[in-house]
């Protein structure tokens, strides 16, 4: 049984996603004027919501066949243009060249003398494309050119194998691309894993249609992806096929799942937050799967930092000491919602963290399911350190979609608002940012609050397995 109505609605509202993302894509360099990208992105947002909306009134066999269809189309709209709002591809695409040379990335920064023989035009551009960038002659498109590179060894990794496939010749492309095939596998991964999970299918739309992992994984070729990838992954691999807790049972399950944790924590550091859940909501004894996992992720480690540290040293942490000094972490200024209520900057940072530690001890406690623990916990670790960098929530975005829970869009919202004020230097940025993390700390609250006084309706019945239409289970309802 299937409507017509609800199909040639998701088309429509799709379709305008689809013209909407290609808008952005092709609209120009944020920080350089083109604030329309700003509305642009508003109403791609809104088409994102209704499409959500229509996506779950599909109920026909094919129907996660056309979200995936949507999502594709999207993706392969972000490659209208170059980077939008990010110009971290071109440190990629350095790294991944000094690289290939034969030097190792974290040995100098970009402007030093010893690698002055790999500078070419695209990343050291002449004069007049200096002046459309908004910056003076001399410039370079690489961010931070004085600094050595803060990512990880899987992350160079990835580097240096892209850009020895794409050269310097395709340009941003080659970053666009590699990031659109870690969403396809994202968007594969997620089928699994809501079909292991026994999740209603048509929860891929809430990634497939965000724009957030398509802007920022394709258009901004940002290697997060390679991140967002393995964490889907390691839900695939901790839930066992015979039930839906949320939990592998095996050694080898808790092995294989802190393997693609710690390969997600070698591409971005952020997802070392998800060992927590991965070990406290596997269920028997915790304490072997936690050793376990600490070794697992310990080995690598060591295994992918050890031969940089052969080659430099200490120079392996990069520039992530300053990263912490710029981003205002060590004098407290850069934990927004501590600061909106108020708390002095030098005990910002112990309030935040025993704001995470809260949220982690209800895990242990609560024992909810892997990817409502992983959801939860990956929330609070952004709300408390409240980064201006939007796309460390794409992650959040799939985690939301694992576990049937739309409400911790709010905090990829926040991430938005915060980044666009700040690149667009807007007064009061700060204050934006501040009050966008709180609000989507507290409204979520009082909706749960809310709902808990409104009777409980029964659940749609989603498309079964075979794509037609199965009972229901009170997991796949939509939750705020």
């Amino acid at each position: 049984m299937w409507s017509a109505g609800s199909v040639v609605a998701f088309i429509v509202v799709a379709g305008a996603e689809i013209t909407l993302c290609a808008a952005v894509a092709s609209g120009g360099l944020l920080r350089v004027g083109h604030a329309k990208l700003v509305e642009l992105f508003v109403l791609w947002t809104v088409g994102f919501v209704l499409a959500a909306f229509f996506a779950f009134r599909l109920r026909f066999r094919g129907a996660v066949t056309l979200i995936l269809v949507a999502g594709i189309a999207l993706r392969l709209a972000a490659l209208a243009g170059p980077p939008t709002t990010s110009d971290d591809l071109y440190r990629y695409s350095w790294d991944g060249r000094v690289q290939v040379a034969g030097i190792d990335s974290y040995a100098y920064p970009p402007s030093a003398n010893e690698l002055s023989g790999l500078r070419e035009g695209w990343l050291w551009p002449n004069a007049s494309t200096c002046k459309a960038l908004g910056k003076a002659t001399g410039c370079t498109r690489i961010n931070r050119p004085t600094e050595r590179t803060i990512y990880p060894p899987v992350a160079e990794a990835w580097f240096e194998a892209a850009y020895d496939v794409g050269g310097i010749a395709a340009r941003y492309k080659t970053w666009q691309v590699a990031g659109l095939i870690t969403e396809l596998a994202t968007l594969a991964l997620l089928v699994a894993a809501l079909r292991r999970w026994r999740r209603d299918p048509r929860w891929l739309a809430l990634y497939a249609l965000c724009p957030a992992p398509v802007i920022e994984i394709v258009n901004n070729g940002h290697v997060d992806g390679l991140a967002v990838a393995l964490i889907v992954a390691a839900f695939v691999v901790a839930v066992p096929n015979d039930g839906a807790d949320g939990s592998g049972t095996s050694p080898w399950r808790d092995v294989a799942a802190a393997a693609l944790i710690g390969g997600a924590f070698l591409v971005k550091l952020y997802p070392a937050v998800l060992l927590l859940p991965m070990v406290a909501c596997r269920p028997g004894r915790r304490l072997g799967a936690a050793l376990r996992a600490a070794t697992t992720v310990a080995a690598m480690t060591a295994v992918a930092y050890a031969p940089h540290v052969y080659r430099v040293g200490a120079k392996v942490l990069g520039y992530l000491p300053g990263y912490l000094s710029e981003e205002h972490y060590h004098s407290g200024g850069r934990f927004l919602i501590a600061n909106v209520l108020l708390v002095p900057h030098p005990l910002a940072g112990a309030a935040s963290v025993l704001g995470v530690t809260a949220v982690a001890a209800w895990i242990a406690l609560r024992r909810p399911t892997l990817a409502v623990a992983s959801a939860a916990i990956m929330a609070a670790a952004l709300l408390a350190a409240s980064p201006a960098q939007s796309w460390y929530a794409v992650c959040l975005v799939a985690m939301a979609a694992v576990a049937a829970r739309p409400k911790f869009f709010a905090v990829v919202a926040a991430g938005y608002a915060a980044s666009f004020s700040a690149v667009l230097d807007r007064p009061g940025s700060a204050a934006i940012g501040g009050w966008s993390f709180t609000a989507a700390l507290v409204l979520p609250l009082l909706i749960a609050a809310v709902r808990r006084r409104r009777p409980v309706r029964p659940p749609p019945r989603p498309p079964n397995e075979n794509g037609g239409v199965g009972e229901g289970e009170a997991q796949t309802t939509i939750r705020a």
